[in-house]
């Protein structure tokens, strides 16, 4: 994370310390950009932006650096227990530009007790992946909820570690970066765009069926659902060129309710194909 990226995560959360948010937030008093001292060993002597203890309104508190981590100039989000006894997570890589950044972390325990492929489980269980993606906050509406993404992955982490009988409470939608899921959303529901692929499908098929199960909405509800069916977009925002791609038709897929909540319950999301064969399967 370059400079500029982590002063203004600083100035954020020094922001939220003042307001009367979900977070109690108390920074620890030292000069910007100095090094840590006092802190723990793998920390001290590292230039150090902001030292931030963060108590939720409940749970435990989490210790929020963000530090010099590898003294080259690239700043990490590091979390610590309010104990300070060990980092949980060390988190530094950025994808994205301008508005649009994130943070990406991979879960990867490495312990010698030939159980970590049940932990990786234990981790995907609560976040449906190991990759985990945080939206970096571009203000201070955007802050509360990077510190809701970086509590929940501490906690998952070190329950998964623990292999813990308690479990995080698992996530309803996959922490693909929330202005990610929110372009996206915006996307599948371009008006525009969605009545051009309703009226391809009645001039092809003569209904609106869910191209997953085949649901129609009309048949099935009458009145009231004649004409209605939502729009999935075949293509994520990650995963568009980044000088912008146009929206096209064919990357539209006309699905009921419930298939489109299951296309996007896990990552990378499941193909209409996919889908498919889980029906027939089940």
């Amino acid at each position: 994370m370059i400079p500029s990226d982590a002063e203004k995560i600083t100035g954020l959360l020094r922001t939220e310390a003042r307001r009367a948010g979900g977070y109690r937030i108390d920074e620890r008093a030292h000069s910007t950009g100095a090094p840590l001292s006092g802190f723990h060993h793998w920390a001290d002597g590292r230039a150090c932006l902001g030292a931030f203890l963060v108590r939720p309104a409940q749970g435990e508190a989490l210790w929020l650096l963000v530090i010099d981590w590898k003294s080259v100039r690239n700043y990490y989000i590091v979390l610590f227990p309010e104990s300070r006894s060990g980092p949980i997570a060390e988190v530094h890589e950025v994808e994205g530009e301008g508005a649009e950044l994130t943070l990406n972390w991979t879960y990867s325990p490495t312990k010698r007790d030939g159980k970590n492929e049940a932990r990786r489980q234990y981790f995907v269980d609560s976040f449906h992946s190991t990759e985990v993606v945080i939206s970096v906050p571009s203000s201070d509406r955007d802050t509360e909820a990077f510190l809701d993404e970086l509590f929940s992955l501490a906690e998952s982490r070190l329950k998964a570690d623990e292999l813990a009988p308690e479990r995080p409470p698992t996530r309803e939608t996959f922490p693909e970066g929330r202005l990610k899921e929110k372009l996206h959303l915006a996307r599948e529901r371009n008006a525009d765009l969605v009545r051009k692929a309703k009226e391809r499908a009645i001039a092809q098929h003569g209904a609106l069926t869910c191209t997953c199960c085949n649901f129609d909405f009309a048949k099935r509800y009458g009145v009231l659902g004649a004409g209605f069916i939502e729009a999935h977009h075949t293509v994520p925002v990650s995963e568009l060129h980044p000088d912008g791609e146009e929206t096209r038709l064919e990357d539209i897929a006309l699905v009921c309710s419930n298939c489109h909540r299951m296309l996007h319950r896990r990552r990378p999301w499941l193909e209409l194909d996919e889908l498919a064969q889980l029906l027939d399967d089940a």
